[in-house]
């Protein structure tokens, strides 16, 4: 070989070895004294060896980085109109006012020859489509009848999500896909978020109607509670010593009482009816309307008892009754005439000494005979103290389920009846309160006091 071409041996030596070691970083000696065009040749095979594995993981890494770069842009979409929906839903507390965009949205993201939301809203079944859906409510009219799981059917092609928490409020259908196929795990995904979405707006908006149903009859127990209240004695007669309360056990009470002069004596009366609530607070007004209309027109205690009876028995339902109790106050003959109509035992004090006008005739609106009912008489000394009153008091119960019965009461009421009706009452519904501490009053709490 020539002195120029070993020169040129050498610097092609030095050149691919600068690459090879660049390329493979294995260690190579520059040192070009005895190089060959076999050594050259060799190092430049195992240099294309090291560039074509090279442009090997080049591609490679481009189809990973294509992939990658495809599951961005799905992902993208995705949140895209995730975030349209969720938009679209917070604008109105009612999803039914949106549906239709929420489906607009679907289909547009899935296109698809029918795109459907069916919802289930009170029993009946409404649909919220922007195309003819004859094939999809065929589907979820079988569908509403199954276990309510997600469908996907590659043949058809059909893809049904359920929308559903605790209750099954309906479902997508979506059924012939336009851009492809079948329906793939990017449009059942988005689907199923759009469909969790929706579960979410429909449970809120079920539990803000029933918010605004339970507050509209709260106001309006309310307004009932100001009106039964107004039907109670607001004053009671100077030239009597008397006093009474009622406390419903809900926002309305079946208890009654009043007490008022009539023709210079004190007529009073306490009445239970049958039942709690609202029922019971109309049969009350009922029985306060009879008996305000009938009092002045009687002739005496016991024709008022039989009309009373007579006009409940006919306003009432068979299984509905009132107990009460009816009497009149002469402070001329220091006598009180009496008809206890199945209503809890009358007390009355007398110098420390307790004894009870019993029940003398059966509930009114039991059965209408006339004259059923007969009055009786009991002298009455100044001093002495009637206590009406309704079950709720001696039934009041502890957490310990304990009552606080008769015998509690009596011990009461002889022990304080020196006091004025007023201060009694307050002390005695405190002594109750007190008793049933942290138990709930599960009855109307009514009494009057009279003092002669």
């Amino acid at each position: 070989m020539s002195l120029q071409g070993s020169d040129e041996l050498k610097k092609l030596y030095i050149l691919i070895s600068k690459h090879y070691k660049q390329m493979s970083g294995e260690r190579v000696d520059l040192d070009s004294n005895g190089v060959t065009v076999e050594t050259i040749a060799n190092m430049f095979e195992k240099l294309m060896s090291n560039l074509q594995r090279y442009r090997q993981e080049l591609e490679d890494t481009s189809l990973v980085l294509e992939a990658n770069l495809e599951e961005i842009s799905n992902t993208y979409d995705l949140l895209s109109s995730l975030l349209e929906i969720t938009d679209v839903l917070s604008k109105n507390v009612n999803p039914f006012e949106v549906a239709m965009e929420v489906v607009s949205i679907i289909g547009k993201n899935v296109p698809s020859e029918e795109v459907a939301l069916f919802v289930i809203e009170e029993g009946q079944v409404r649909e919220f489509s922007e195309s003819e859906t004859k094939r999809a409510r065929s589907f979820f009219n079988s569908y509403m009848l199954s276990s309510h799981k997600p469908v996907l059917d590659e043949e058809r092609p059909l893809m049904a999500i359920p929308i559903e928490a605790n209750e099954f409020y309906g479902a997508f259908v979506c059924i012939g896909k336009k851009n492809g196929p079948f329906y793939t795990a990017a449009d059942r995904k988005l689907v199923e978020s759009a469909a969790k979405q929706l579960k979410v707006a429909f449970s809120n908006y079920k539990y803000f109607k029933m918010e605004l149903r339970r507050a509209t009859i709260q106001k309006e127990l309310s307004i009932a509670y100001d009106i039964q209240q107004s039907l109670f004695p607001k004053v009671f007669p100077e030239n009597f010593n008397v006093a009474g309360v009622s406390i419903p056990a809900h926002d309305v009470g079946g208890d009654y009482y009043d007490a008022f002069e009539l023709n210079g004596k004190l007529f009073i009366t306490v009445a239970d009816i049958s039942g709690k609530g609202i029922p019971a607070a109309i049969i009350m007004s009922s029985f306060r309307s009879y008996l305000k209309g009938i009092v002045r027109s009687s002739k005496n205690l016991e024709e008022l008892s039989n009309s009373l009876n007579h006009l409940i028995s006919s306003d009432i339902s068979e299984d509905r009754f009132v107990t009460a109790v009816i009497g009149i106050f002469d402070p001329k003959s220091q006598t009180f005439e009496y008809v206890n109509a199945g209503h809890d035992p009358v007390i009355h004090i007398s110098k420390g000494k307790s004894s009870f006008l019993e029940s003398n005739g059966i509930p009114f609106g039991i059965m209408d005979t006339p004259g059923m009912y007969k009055t009786e008489k009991i002298n009455v000394k100044p001093g002495d103290m009637l206590i009406v009153y309704t079950d709720g008091i001696a039934e009041a119960r502890n957490l310990d389920k304990e009552e606080y019965g008769l015998d509690r009461l009596i011990e009461f009421v002889k022990k304080f009846s020196d006091l004025p009706p007023h201060d009694m009452l307050e002390m005695l519904i405190e002594n109750v309160a007190n008793f049933s501490h942290g138990a709930e009053q599960h009855d109307d709490i009514t009494a009057l006091i009279a003092k002669a």
